[in-house]
């Protein structure tokens, strides 16, 4: 029985972490990258790289770029999270998800989430 590779998105932020975990998603024969996927606070300026620069560097890669935008405000980035991962699934069909992310998020005290 063959098993197609998951649908995955790589959490970008347009460094070296990312694309590393970029290599390693194209590297492995389970998963399909096929995405780039910027979590951000809508409205507020991205504190990585500039889109601009992310827009190219998908260009480049022949990957498309989505963006899931937390409202102002957000608190609940674990909600926030679980809301914007449930949309791409929905939409893009992303089953799978690749963090090079070594940066903390909002208010968050630690890089992971726990349920």
């Amino acid at each position: 029985m063959d098993v197609k590779p998951a649908i995955t998105a790589i959490s970008w932020t347009g460094g070296k972490d990312c694309n590393l975990a970029l290599l390693y998603a194209k590297r492995d024969s389970s998963l399909d990258p096929r995405y780039l996927v910027v979590f951000r606070i809508s409205e507020q300026a991205f504190h990585a790289h500039p889109i601009p620069l992310m827009r190219k560097q998908a260009e480049s890669l022949g990957l498309e770029l989505l963006f899931v935008d937390f409202p102002e405000g957000t608190t609940d980035y674990f909600q926030a999270y679980v809301d914007g991962i449930r949309n791409l699934n929905d939409t893009y069909g992303i089953t799978t998800i690749s963090t090079g992310d070594m940066d903390l998020v909002g208010t968050m005290e630690r890089n992971w989430m726990e349920r």
